[in-house]
């Protein structure tokens, strides 16, 4: 996949799902209630990996440009 259609594709589809997430939430569903299952020492151990995650990718790729 080239880089100009990553942008396309999270610009369609970040609106969509927006959409959708209030549609269903206005409809009756919680789609909320999976992630209030969840303990919350499992958010806690999981967020920082995420972000270091994230620092990696953007730190090898400005290492490339």
């Amino acid at each position: 996949m080239n880089r100009e259609a990553v942008p396309l594709i999270i610009g369609i589809l970040l609106p969509v799902l927006l959409v959708a997430g209030v549609v269903l939430y206005l409809s009756g569903y919680d789609i909320t209630i999976f992630l209030k299952k969840i303990d919350i020492i499992y958010y806690l151990v999981i967020i920082p990996f995420v972000l270091g995650f994230l620092v990696i990718i953007i730190w090898f790729r400005r290492e490339k440009e």
